[in-house]
């Protein structure tokens, strides 16, 4: 079972797929951008997760995108 702020941090990993402006200013700082800041970019959206939390959010990302790619396809939805 995920902590409820490890899936605020899943929450804001999606978020930047999808939302190109925020992606891009990702991108843009991405020299500067630490654990920190990225929590506090999670945080101006309305996102409450740490850097521990951020950290396991990726882990189960990951864990995600491993498993489609041995499907030849998308994960199931849910």
């Amino acid at each position: 079972m995920l902590v409820m702020s490890t899936q605020q941090a899943l929450m804001f990993i999606n978020l930047v797929r999808r939302d190109e402006a925020l992606r891009s200013a990702m991108i843009a700082r991405q020299d500067e951008l630490g654990l920190d800041e990225v929590v506090a970019m999670g945080g101006a959206q309305g996102l409450s997760f740490d850097a521990s939390n951020l950290r396991e959010a990726f882990k189960h990302d990951w864990a995600l995108r491993a498993l489609r790619g041995k499907r030849g396809g998308r994960a199931p939805a849910g």
